[in-house]
């Protein structure tokens, strides 16, 4: 990584101008705190229905002849599941795949945009613009990733209530079509969408426009963010780090949000 792109960085980090500081001293100066927003990958994620489910096909664990510690595991899951990225190439045939996600959109600014409480746990809310305030804060103009916390993440426990299976089908919040062309038009800075649930798409859509919307407009998704705790709705900066499958059209991800622990009063 050059200078430059540290330099990008470190403003993307701080938000103000260039001081004698090292990006490292600033980082681990005591005033962040890296958060984890993934769940584990284990026989509990929850996965799209039908989707390869992970697991462990071999697993290796064992003292050798000197005494040492020896372990390897085989797994297998599909891209779809747990905490995870859907490239635009998920719903766009142009869309970049996984491998071809700059890095400049995957290190951004992050915001969080909390309506729990107009969701008020109903798996039959969709989110329109008239629940919004008239703007979204858009970081400035600068390039961002939008995470919308349905207050879902409580039900993580329970696979049912989560993608609130009935009868084969799924019922759990997400966005409208009209939202999601309110960001693609209005705000051409945000390069990611993410949510607290299993689909920026309602449960009960069968026709996915708000993926296609977005993977069109060449923005990525993440889904299933565990926002159990609490992270504040500006000031961080998004770490989103999927497993770099070449042509996925998806990929298991490490998502980290490093805040300051003073939150600024300006944003």
């Amino acid at each position: 990584m050059d200078y430059l792109t540290l330099a990008a960085l470190w403003f993307l980090l701080l938000g103000c101008t260039l001081a004698d500081k090292r990006l490292n001293e600033v980082l681990f100066s005591g005033d962040y705190e890296f958060i984890d927003l993934t769940y584990p990958f284990d026989n509990q994620t929850i996965y799209w229905l039908g989707s390869e489910e992970f697991k462990f096909t071999k697993k290796t664990a064992m003292f050798q002849r000197d005494g040492s510690w020896y372990a390897s595991n085989d797994f297998t899951a599909g891209e779809h599941g747990g905490t995870h990225i859907d490239a635009p190439y998920h719903f766009a045939v142009q869309g970049l795949q996984v491998g071809q996600i700059p890095l400049n959109k995957l290190i951004v600014p992050l915001i969080i945009v909390d309506i729990a409480s107009k969701v008020n746990d109903d798996p039959n809310f969709v989110l329109y613009k008239h629940h919004l305030d008239y703007m979204l804060n858009d970081n400035l103009g600068r390039p961002c990733i939008i995470i919308f916390k349905f207050g879902w993440s409580k039900f993580s426990w329970d696979k049912k209530r989560y993608l609130g299976i009935n009868n084969g089908g799924l019922n759990f919040p997400g966005l409208s079509a009209e939202v999601a062309e309110w960001i693609v038009t209005s705000y051409k800075n945000v390069v990611g969408v993410g949510v607290d649930v299993a689909s920026v798409d309602p449960g009960s859509s069968t026709d996915f426009s708000v993926h296609k919307i977005l993977s069109r407009a060449g923005l990525y998704n993440i889904e299933n963010v565990n926002l159990e705790r609490s992270v504040p709705d500006h000031g961080c900066t998004a770490l989103v780090m999927p497993m770099k499958i070449a042509k996925g059209s998806g990929a298991p991800l490490r998502l980290v949000a490093i805040c300051p622990k003073q939150k600024p009063e300006f944003f």
